[in-house]
């Protein structure tokens, strides 16, 4: 079996027959006199299209191109004509698409002069196959494969009318209609998405910082939305996900941070709703910042807290390290604004005053006056060692624990440490505790302890667990 190597003829050669082959009139960005986009924390967009068209004597048909390849064409919304059927297209004009669309039908092979460009021969045959290659069928009846990288060109007679350029959504209007028409389309897609980033800086004391808030937008819709108004809304809201989802695309590393006017924000229908004063471009494949606000002089408090469960099925011992937790209050007058959910990277400055990142951390959406806690991670210097020295059954649904928490401080600076015991009941008693205790749930006690620059410390208390 022969094997010929093809290209297909560049998609340009065939811009004349598109127009014979939609007889229609057709809608592109150029007709935009608006475009809004309203972007979700749950990787959905709205976007609200508004054009001026011009449509020709007893249109009956308009192609509205330039659409979001990802596009869900059931949450269409037109305004400004009476449509009758829609169709979205979106299986686009690519070589692919053109030899696989032709399936069954003859085409033509030329076999070009690598040094001249020029015809040398041409084939005659029909595509029978695209499966893992191309099968043709020659008029003699045997079958060749060809090869999709060397000098061979398949030649096609049309283009296939169900074959797009763009995304485009196909409008079949209810009456033939004429004049500039003022419409607006609507729809949500899904490859659009946000979300805030923080910046916190500490000062050398740890006592006080900076927070910078950037909104981070990527777009994998399959468009680009140009000098749009942009709006981002904060909030959980309830979408129900399709079965199938096409594959989002690998991000890009096309990426642009903008710092202009500052954001502004709204309450909406229990959500909030920041609105970009500036009208903005975001190209497809792209992630963008936008500044969100800056606010210098927050109160914080940076604490060790270490938590674990009581063992009660004998004796045993537990060794851990405390999480470094940055504790603020989200209140005026340094902060006090809605927070959208996101990540906070925190720096600290070393002992030459240069900056470091220290560790990062996820919080939700967080209303004013709400307290936040920041997990940067584990302490080095300060380790942990609980044991239980003795268990005693002193009914059939009643025990007795005797516990030691021995804490080491290897560092070189004085700590606060919160130390947390989770019951296995919510029946307890603590007996002769070493140490102050507080019941901050109905499951957990707390010690709270101060330990000197390289000192130890245990806390040794007999608990009563009592089970129902």
């Amino acid at each position: 079996m022969k094997q010929f190597k093809y290209h297909v003829i560049p998609v340009l050669l065939l811009s004349s027959l598109l127009s014979q082959v939609f007889a229609e009139t057709k809608s592109t960005s150029n007709d935009q006199n608006n475009l809004s986009l309203t972007v979700y924390n749950g990787g959905r967009a709205l976007v609200k299209d508004s054009r001026n068209i011009t449509l020709p004597t007893d249109t009956k048909r308009l192609a509205f191109m330039d659409v979001a390849e990802k596009i869900m064409p059931q949450t269409v919304a037109i305004e400004g004509l009476d449509v009758l059927e829609q169709n979205y297209d979106f299986d686009l004009l690519s070589p692919q698409s053109l030899v696989n669309k032709n399936i069954g039908k003859n085409v033509r092979i030329a076999r070009r002069s690598k040094e001249t460009g020029e015809t040398i021969e041409w084939i005659d045959g029909k595509i029978l196959s695209t499966n893992g290659g191309i099968i043709l069928q020659m008029q003699d009846g045997s079958l060749e494969t060809l090869n999709p990288n060397t000098n061979y060109h398949m030649i096609f007679n049309e283009v296939p009318g169900n074959l797009r350029t763009t995304p485009t959504l196909s409008l079949l209007l209810n009456q033939p209609t004429e004049g500039i028409k003022q419409v607006e389309l609507t729809y949500l897609t899904t490859g659009l998405s946000w979300q805030s980033d923080y910046v916190m800086q500490l000062n050398k004391q740890q006592n006080r910082a900076t927070l910078d808030s950037w909104i981070t937008l990527k777009n994998f819709s399959g468009i680009s939305y140009h000098n749009t108004n942009l709006q981002l809304l904060a909030g959980d809201v309830n979408m129900q996900r399709p079965s199938v989802m096409r594959t989002m695309m690998a991000e890009s590393d096309n990426f642009q941070r903008k710092a202009m006017a500052p954001v502004t924000e709204q309450a909406l229908h229990g959500y909030h709703l920041y609105s970009v004063p500036h009208k903005t471009t975001i190209n497809n494949n792209q992630s963008k910042q936008i500044k969100l606000f800056a606010r210098n002089n927050i109160p914080v408090q940076k604490i060790l807290q270490d938590q674990a469960y009581v063992n009660s099925r004998g004796l045993n011992t537990q060794k851990s390290k405390p999480d470094q937790i940055l504790v603020f209050k989200n209140a005026k007058p340094d902060l006090g604004l809605p927070l959208p959910k996101g990540t906070i990277r925190v720096y600290g400055k070393d002992n030459s005053g240069h900056k470091q990142f220290i560790g990062e951390d996820n919080i939700d959406h967080t209303a004013i006056s709400e307290e936040l806690e920041i997990k940067l991670g584990k302490a080095f210097d300060i380790s942990i060692e609980r044991s239980t020295k003795d268990h005693r059954q002193l009914s059939k649904k009643q025990i007795q624990l005797k516990r030691k928490i021995k804490i080491n401080n290897g560092g070189e600076e004085q700590q606060t440490l919160a130390i947390t015991e989770i019951m296995p009941s919510q029946s307890w008693m603590i007996k002769k505790p070493s140490h102050a205790y507080l019941k901050i749930s109905p499951t957990m006690a707390e010690f709270k302890l101060t330990i000197p620059a390289l000192t130890e410390q245990t806390i040794v208390y007999d608990v009563v667990v009592t089970y129902p």
